[in-house]
C-alpha cells in the first residue's frame, strides 16, 4: 500500500512544470552524463524502464536512441508532463519504494534512476528489484549523492553506508559511499563497469555544490 506522499513528492508535484526549465537554470546535466555513460551498451529497440521517470529528462534520450521506453513516478503531476513530450511506451504512477514492482522477472534489456536514489535511505531493495527484472548483461545505472571521508568524519575502513544531510531547501537527501555502492554489486551479481563524479548546484551559496556519482553496473550473465 502506497504511504501518504513524502516531502520530496510533494515538491515535485508543485514545480512539475516548471522541473525542466529549473534544470537548466541550475545547469543540471547529470540526465545528459548518464546517458552518455550508458550509451556503448544499449542498441535500438531495446527496452529500458526509468525508475523516478520524472519528465523523463533522463529516458528522453534513450527513446531518441530507438529504445522502448517504460517509465514509473510517484508524482503524477511530472508524468503528466512527461507525457505530453509523447516518447514514452508506458508511464505509471507507482511509489518504487513499493517493492515488489510490478513486472515479471527478466522483463527489461536496461533499468535506470537518475536524480532519485538522493532521497532514498536503503537502496538495496529496490536494487534487487530492479536486477530481477534486468535481463542478463542489462545495465543498472543510476546516481546517487556521494559521502566523502571527510563529510563521514571516518577512515575508508569505518565508512558507514549512508548519511542523512540537510539541503537549503528543507528536503533532506541520502548521501552514500563508494561501500555501500559495491555491496549492491557484490549482493546483487552485477558488475560496476563505469563511475563518473558530477557537481551540481546545491541551491545554497553557503554549502556549495553537491558531489554525485553517476554508476553503471551490468548484470551478470549466468
Amino acid at each position: 500500500m502506497t504511504m501518504a506522499k513524502t516531502n520530496h513528492i510533494k515538491s515535485h508535484d508543485e514545480f512539475a512544470r516548471t522541473y525542466d526549465s529549473q534544470a537548466k537554470q541550475y545547469n543540471s546535466y547529470v540526465f545528459e552524463v548518464l546517458f552518455g555513460m550508458c550509451y556503448e551498451f544499449v542498441k535500438p529497440g531495446e527496452s529500458l524502464l526509468d525508475l523516478g521517470i520524472g519528465t523523463g529528462l533522463s529516458s528522453v534520450h534513450f527513446a531518441r536512441a530507438g529504445l522502448d521506453i517504460t517509465g514509473l513516478d510517484e508524482s503524477i503531476e511530472m508524468l503528466k508532463e512527461c507525457g505530453k513530450k509523447g516518447f514514452a511506451k508506458e508511464i505509471k504512477q507507482f511509489n518504487i519504494r513499493d517493492v515488489p514492482l510490478p513486472y515479471p522477472d527478466n522483463t527489461f534489456s536496461h533499468v535506470v534512476c537518475c536524480g532519485v536514489f538522493h532521497f532514498f535511505a536503503d537502496l538495496l531493495p529496490t536494487c534487487k528489484e530492479a536486477c530481477r527484472i534486468l535481463r542478463p548483461a542489462g545495465i543498472l545505472a543510476f546516481t546517487i549523492a556521494s559521502l566523502t571521508v571527510e563529510e563521514a568524519g571516518s577512515d575508508r575502513g569505518s565508512m558507514p553506508g549512508y548519511i542523512k544531510a540537510p539541503t537549503a531547501w528543507g528536503i533532506p537527501i541520502f548521501k552514500h559511499s563508494d561501500k555501500y555502492v559495491n555491496k549492491i554489486a557484490a549482493t546483487y551479481g552485477l558488475t560496476i563497469q563505469k563511475e563518473q563524479k558530477v557537481l551540481a548546484d546545491s541551491g545554497d551559496k553557503d554549502a556549495g555544490d553537491i558531489l554525485f556519482k553517476v554508476i553503471v553496473m551490468q548484470k551478470t550473465v549466468s
